[in-house]
């Protein structure tokens, strides 16, 4: 059983799982009221209209719609217990990604879910043009790491994040995440490996650091791993060395570097 503890506070927090019973309801609550922290670039809001598949008309609903805020993409959230069986995750998924989606009748349901749960007024016509324009993307959210279930949603072509609920005795909780959640990048680059040096990547452009710790260390994440960096300059070329002992890039693969309006980093396989 894993625990979480608060130095400040001197109090452990225990995994809900272990100390509670709570049903996917339970879990979608906990999710809606940090929903801001979670997809900070992105409207929320409950989904609770029926998807039909385009293949076989069977009907599933789900949990959670999302839209970005500057309205150039959508999507869906079907919140899951780790307990489930991944065919029944499945079952879900691919109807919503292969679903016929009304786009007017669409676009009137999310207007009025925008303006109750965010809001947020968006215009029909708007919202009509992006829902015809692409199907969304599927997002699964779990309450705790299963196996097998990445790589099986992943083959889909469905994101997956994790949503941790820690307890402590007096009640309170505390959080802890993982996974796909959807960022909004605000900033791209090209990465140039040293010949040289296998722990050195040049930062090709006008990229811009905003959140640079002690020493000019940054963290950057790589397929969810978090790792440390120093940024330097050597003949007006910006370079990022890596402080581990192995570089956890992948030999001869390319790289760009991403961030995003929070100032987080990561490297994407270019």
């Amino acid at each position: 059983m894993a625990r979480v503890l608060s130095p400040r506070q001197q109090r452990w927090y225990d995994e809900l799982t272990a100390v509670s019973y709570y049903g996917e309801a339970d879990l979608e609550r906990e999710i809606r009221q940090h929903i801001n922290s979670l997809f900070p670039h992105h409207h929320v809001f409950p989904f609770k209209k029926d998807v039909a598949s385009a293949a076989d008309q069977i009907k599933k609903k789900p949990d959670l719609g999302m839209i970005r805020r500057d309205f150039s993409a959508w999507g869906i959230i079907e919140v899951e217990l780790a307990r489930h069986s991944i065919e029944h995750v499945l079952e879900q998924t691919r109807v919503y990604a292969r679903g016929t989606y009304n786009a007017p009748e669409m676009a009137e349901y999310i207007h009025r879910q925008l303006q109750r749960h965010c809001g947020r007024t968006a215009s029909v016509a708007r919202l009509t043009k992006l829902i015809s324009s692409e199907l969304p993307a599927i997002l699964v959210i779990a309450d705790a790491y299963a196996e097998g279930w990445q790589e099986k949603l992943k083959r889909e072509n469905v994101d997956i994040c994790i949503f941790e609920i820690y307890k402590s005795t007096r009640g309170d909780h505390v959080y802890r995440t993982e996974g796909d959640y959807p960022a909004v990048p605000v900033q791209e680059a090209h990465c140039r490996r040293d010949p040289l040096l296998a722990n050195v990547l040049e930062v090709i452009g006008g990229f811009e650091f905003k959140r640079l710790r002690k020493d000019n260390r940054v963290l950057v994440s790589i397929d969810e791993l978090l790792t440390p960096w120093t940024l330097f300059t050597n003949n007006r070329k910006r370079y990022l060395r890596f402080l581990g002992k192995i570089n956890p890039l992948v030999p001869n693969v390319e790289y760009n570097l991403i961030g995003d309006k929070s100032h987080r980093y990561r490297f994407e396989r270019s």
